[in-house]
Formats: structure tokens, sequence, C-alpha cells
């Protein structure tokens, strides 16, 4: 009996074809992914909602984020220091108005203000000298390098080369203005004889002491028991005979000492801390000539006159006075310069911005 031997088929899988592709769609592919980048760029560029409109230019805050973050900067120092209330601190009862309201307007108000010294300065053909150009590549590499946080860099995308953009405008802003200055012809003379050098003579003195109060549980100041008195007058009356002959004199405090202290300070006549009479003492002190131990209101004091006539008052009251005519004057220039230009904020977006957040980086 024949039996049929059946043959198990075997399914052959057919080798799938690896299909090559055309180097020139990868191309293709590249070109379009870039394309839709940059084209992404362009919109977030184009629809970027504008801070400030001037002579029909728009500034968005990548443009102008440098006068926020150096305005940030300064408001936020004081806000440490008031351990963290300042910038909510209301400046204007009126309105409510706080600090951030105060440090916005002081901000887009030095935007505008530098933007269009900016403009003069390039329509009367400033251009950056070499020494400039030097000087702000320094500049530059010393904020970069040294001041601005990593995060705030890349918060901000304050690159090399838009730091060195600011700080070219912000030069020709200074060296515009400051030629606007000269050309007013102002008198310096005259400013300066409204002041006397007698009225500002500067005393200029170091001295050692220690303090005849102390304060109580209530944090009051109190007079010292007359045997604390006695032991702090012996205390200041140990290093006289060493302070003749000691040329710097914050080395006769020995660390840590609490009760002895070193201070260098000056005065003028008319405006001192000292009582009168210790006030008077101390002017009829001769150069490098040194003191008894002296008792005044709160201490005994051992002093040591370096310079009995110093200008140093009257040179920097001098100098603020100038300063201060100067920007009077060229505050009045400014209004027919900024007169020139239409400019125009963009308050929806501005007021939704807040400061001490805009470029500043935790």
């Amino acid at each position: 009996m024949n039996r049929k031997i059946k043959s198990k088929k075997t399914t052959k899988l057919e080798k799938k074809q690896q299909k090559v592709i055309n180097p020139k769609y990868l191309i293709i592919s590249s070109i379009i992914i870039v394309i839709v980048l940059v084209g992404g760029l362009l919109f977030d560029r184009l629809y970027e909602r504008s801070v400030l409109t001037l002579d029909g230019e728009k500034y968005h805050m990548s443009d102008l984020s440098y006068y926020f973050y150096t305005t940030e900067s300064q408001y936020d120092y004081y806000n440490q220091l008031f351990g963290g209330s300042y910038w909510d601190m209301t400046y204007d009862e009126a309105t409510g108005a706080t600090m951030r309201d105060a440090a916005k307007q002081e901000a887009i108000d030095s935007a505008i203000y530098s933007e269009i010294l900016y403009k003069e300065a390039v329509s009367e053909g400033y251009t950056l000298t070499s020494e400039e150009q030097d000087k702000i590549a320094t500049d530059v590499t010393a904020i970069y390098d040294e001041q601005l946080t990593t995060a705030i860099i890349e918060k901000n995308n304050y690159t090399k080369k838009y730091l060195t953009g600011f700080l070219g405008r912000k030069t020709l802003d200074d060296r515009y203005r400051q030629d606007k200055i000269d050309a007013l012809d102002m008198d310096d003379e005259s400013t300066k004889a409204i002041f006397s050098p007698v009225d500002y003579r500067q005393y200029d003195i170091e001295y050692l002491y220690v303090s005849t109060k102390t304060t109580d549980a209530e944090g009051n100041s109190i007079d010292l028991s007359a045997e604390e008195k006695t032991a702090a007058l012996d205390k200041l009356n140990g290093v006289y005979t060493a302070a003749k002959t000691t040329e710097d004199w914050s080395t006769l405090v020995p660390e840590g000492e609490d009760v002895l202290n070193y201070q260098e300070d000056n005065f003028i006549e008319t405006d001192t801390k000292f009582d009168e009479k210790f006030e008077a003492m101390m002017m009829g002190m001769e150069n490098d000539s040194i003191s008894e131990v002296y008792e005044a209101e709160g201490g005994y004091y051992l002093v040591r006159m370096l310079n009995n006539n110093s200008t140093e008052r009257y040179d920097s009251t001098v100098e603020q006075a100038i300063t201060d005519a100067e920007n009077k004057g060229f505050a009045e220039l400014y209004k027919g310069i900024s007169a020139k230009h239409k400019y125009s904020i963009n308050e929806g977006y501005l007021k939704s911005l807040t400061m001490g957040e805009i470029t500043l980086a935790n």
C-alpha cells in the first residue's frame, strides 16, 4: 500500500528591499528644516510686542533690556539692603505707586533719552574713535566676565556683540551731550565764586576712642557707671604713649577688641557730629599733632590731626554745583532736541511687566 507522503510547505519570507534615499532629498529636507527654524525666529521677532516706538522705529524689550537691567540692578541692591521690602514700598501715597513703578518709569525714560541722543549724534556724523572702541572692548570683557552672571546672560541673550553695541551707543551719547554742554559756554568761575573756601575748610583727623555710653535691656542709651568710665579711660590711657610713636593707629586696636575703637573722619566747622568745645579744640590743632586724652560728649578721644586745611569738601561742593548747572543747562537744550522726535510707549505691554523680574535671574 502506497502511502502518500505529505510534504510540508515551507513559507519563504521575502526579503524586503531597503530603499536607498536619494541624497538630494536629504539636502532638501535639511534646507526645509533650516527655513522653518529661521522662519520661527523671524516670526517671534515680527510678533514680539514692542515697548517703544521712536520716529517710526519699533523697539522691543530685547533692544532695551540693558536699560532695564541697569535700573533693576540698582533698585534690587536697595531691596537687599531693606531685607526684600524695597520693591513694594509706596513712594506716592496719592496714587499708591510703588518703587517698582518708579523703577519702570526710570528705565523707559532712560531708554528714550539715550536713544534720542544717539539719533542726534549719528545725524551729526558722530562715530566711535579707535580709543573709544578699545575702551568699549575692555569694558565689555569686564562686564561679561566679572559682572554678569551666567543666568542673566542666558536669560537676556547678552552676547558680547550686544553689549558692544549698547556701550557704543552710550559712548556716543555721552560725547554728544558733553560737546553740547561745552558749547553752552557756561561760566564755571561764577559758580565757583558762590562758595567760600573758608566756609568749606575741611579738617581730616583720625582718633582712638572708648564710649562712655551703653544700652539697657530696653535698648535705651545710658551712661556707664563711674567705675566703668574709669576702666574705659584707663583703656585709652594705656595706648597713649604708644600712639605718640605709632604711624598706623589702627594697629593699636588688638584683634577682637570691643571697647577701644579706631576711626578716620573729617569735618567742616558748620557740619560736624562733635560737640562745640571738642570741635574748637580740634580746629586749633596743628598738622601731625596729637591731643591729650579728651572727654567729649559720649566718650573719651585721642585725636591726631592729619590735615587742618583740606580743600576736599570745597572742591567736591564746587564740582557738584558746576555739574548741577550743566545738567540744568542741558535739560533746557534737551527740550528742543526731544521736540524734534516723536515717540509712543506701549503702556499696556509695559504695565504687564514686573520690575525686578524682567532681566534679573534668581
